[in-house]
């Protein structure tokens, strides 16, 4: 008996951290396609008033005062979303320029032989940062993060 208690709870155990390790959207059980007909406001509000009207079973004249306020608010919901979007990539843009005139500002100081130095030098740390920036979705991200720590040498280098 406390073996099959063992054996339950260790499958039971596997079951729910395979399905921690997959992603909020894919736990949800929504695919892109999925994800993209909901970006509608019509879609959304649609979807909310019929949760609403199953739960409160409301009549049809409540049914479409809901929708219509459902809608409004998404399609609000929708243009300050877009709004965010065009001043995140806005700031962004911004940021870039600056960034490449400092950078030529202080290549114009350095000689040659160290210009040639701190381009090497920005690269590395290009790659250094993506390599961070990939373990965020890699399933070996431990792996990565015991690399970084000196843990475990990368390949070719053993």
């Amino acid at each position: 008996m406390k073996k099959l208690l063992i054996i339950a709870a260790v499958f039971s155990f596997g079951i729910l951290s395979a399905h921690a390790q997959r992603g909020p959207m894919q736990r949800s059980g929504m695919n892109a396609e999925k994800r993209a007909e909901m970006a509608s406001p019509e879609k959304r509000a649609e979807m909310m008033t019929n949760r609403m009207a199953e739960k409160l079973e409301l009549n049809e004249a409540q049914k479409q005062e809901v929708y219509a306020i459902h809608l409004e608010n998404a399609s609000k919901r929708q243009a300050e979303m877009e709004a965010r979007r065009a001043e995140m990539k806005a700031k962004r843009e911004e940021m870039l320029a600056k960034q490449k005139e400092q950078q030529a500002k202080i290549e114009a100081v350095l000689t040659p032989e160290q210009r040639e130095k701190f381009v090497e030098l920005r690269d590395e740390n290009r790659e250094r940062m993506n390599t961070i920036r990939d373990a965020r979705n890699n399933p070996d991200s431990e792996k990565l993060q015991q690399r970084r720590r000196g843990n475990i040498r990368p390949r070719g280098q053993r």
